[in-house]
């Protein structure tokens, strides 16, 4: 038996060595965020397809679809639109806490001096995007608002894809200004959702969601590791906070801030056990057997992959365990879902497409203009510098590409015209073309600035 192993695994190691050469550049492309932002493309452009092809009945009915989950006479049921976007999404959100706390404890915005350029980057693509919104909608004297949240989103994804496309077109250090610009956007956008799009306030479901979280933090200061304790706090979290009145994608935000940032075992441990763990692994290793024969080397091995989790941490852990599925399948769901939208023929008036306009206007220029000009005023002030090969032309072509406000943007426009169907189809048309028009001028000035 051991010698039929031993020919089986001489004889399919060439291939395997070759199918590793094939796979490991597939691995490291799903691990980027490239292939996220191709995910949320494909998604949406499906979408758009289907309206437009005559399949509009049918991509309604499927986002109307009823999912029910009930237990004895206990029951909840929403269509799958609402569970994608009040539960799925709640794990991206929670991706995005954990983001956000890495960047503020050792990232990009753990030193302030450093942050600075990001931050003034992130304020003027918040400010003047939101600003320029209200103008237009104010010019078109129609009732729209509370949609001034929507051009103040980064889709990071989006960005970031275009960013590794360009390869050495565009400096490491714009990928870095890039995603800490979107994370500081994305906290002002959660801070919008939170404030500014909840309607009524219940009191206990809040105090439950608030004794929740206390029991999360105490969890954390106590030491407790264990990924299933999280997860039973941030379902109860979100369900608290779901009935609270406050959108529950809040929770992932929440739990996120709750993750414990210290392993279990120090680096000193870790390279303690791990020796002993290599020493007794040579002592028992027989050249010419697998590890499908020794017994005892397969349980070494375990035993290093444990002690390498309790070295790791949970922020870092958890993320990289929840990135795949949520890049991959949630996010592209939520795209699918959420994007559908008629692309008129002709050329509306415009009071018929104020909001389309608002909002274009708002990623394109109010984002490439205002994170452009913000730079500039902390460059000119001292309190910024700018990263090592980076020049200001990189910062103009990273300030446009920040207008592809795509996910987020959808998010909060379905949050601010709730009910009202026709503005959240102008709303979709224009974060559609402003998206488009922001990567396109992005991409230019990113091109122009290498050849520079």
């Amino acid at each position: 038996m051991k010698h039929k192993i031993r020919e089986a695994n001489r004889r399919h190691a060439p291939l395997e060595r070759s199918f590793l050469k094939l796979s490991s550049p597939l691995e490291a492309f799903i691990n980027s965020q490239a292939m996220a932002g191709i995910a949320l493309f494909i998604a949406a452009l499906l979408a758009i397809l289907m309206v437009n092809v005559g399949w509009q009945h049918q991509y309604e009915s499927l986002s109307k679809l009823v999912l029910a989950v009930s237990i004895g006479d206990w029951e909840i049921s929403h269509s799958i639109h609402y569970w994608i976007n009040d539960g799925l999404m709640v794990l991206f959100f929670f991706i995005l806490g954990l983001e956000i706390k890495y960047e503020c404890l050792v990232g990009a915005l753990s030193d302030l001096k450093d942050a600075a350029l990001v931050i003034a980057m992130a304020i003027g693509g918040m400010v003047l995007p939101a600003l320029i919104y209200l103008l237009i909608i104010g010019i078109g004297g129609i009732d729209a608002y509370q949609g001034w949240g929507i051009p103040m989103a980064t889709d990071t994804a989006f960005a970031i894809g275009i960013l590794t496309l360009l390869g050495t077109k565009a400096p490491r250090a714009a990928a870095i200004i890039l995603t800490g610009l979107a994370i500081v956007d994305d906290m002002g956008a959660v801070a919008v959702i939170g404030l500014f799009y909840t309607e009524e306030i219940v009191v206990s479901s809040l105090l439950w969601a608030g004794l929740t979280l206390i029991a999360m933090l105490l969890m954390n200061l106590l030491g407790i590791r264990k990924a299933s304790f999280y997860f039973i706090g941030g379902v109860l979290l979100w369900w608290f906070i779901l009935q609270s009145g406050i959108h529950a994608t809040t929770a992932g935000i929440l739990a996120a801030l709750m993750v414990p940032t210290r392993p279990y075992a120090n680096k000193v441990w870790f390279q303690r056990k791990m020796k002993n763990v290599v020493d007794n692994f040579e002592e028992v290793n027989q050249p010419n057997s697998t590890i499908l024969e020794s017994g005892e080397q397969h349980a070494l091995a375990v035993e290093a992959e444990d002690i390498a989790k309790k070295t790791t941490t949970p922020i870092i852990r958890w993320g990289n365990s929840l990135d795949k599925p949520v890049c991959l399948v949630i996010l592209p769901l939520f795209a699918f879902l959420n994007a559908g939208m008629l692309i008129p023929t002709d050329i509306p008036e415009f009071k018929d497409a104020v909001v389309t306009l608002a909002v274009l206007f708002g990623l394109v220029l109010g984002k490439g203009i205002g994170i452009s000009i913000f730079a500039w005023l902390s460059l000119k002030i001292g309190i910024a510098r700018l990263p090592k090969g980076v020049d200001f032309y990189h910062i103009v072509g990273i300030g446009f590409l920040a207008g592809i406000g795509f996910t987020m943007s959808l998010f909060i426009s379905a949050l601010a015209f709730e009910g009202q169907p026709e503005l959240i189809e102008q709303a979709k048309l224009g974060i559609l073309f402003g998206s488009i028009i922001a990567g396109i001028l992005g991409t230019l000035f990113l091109l122009f600035a290498s050849r520079k």
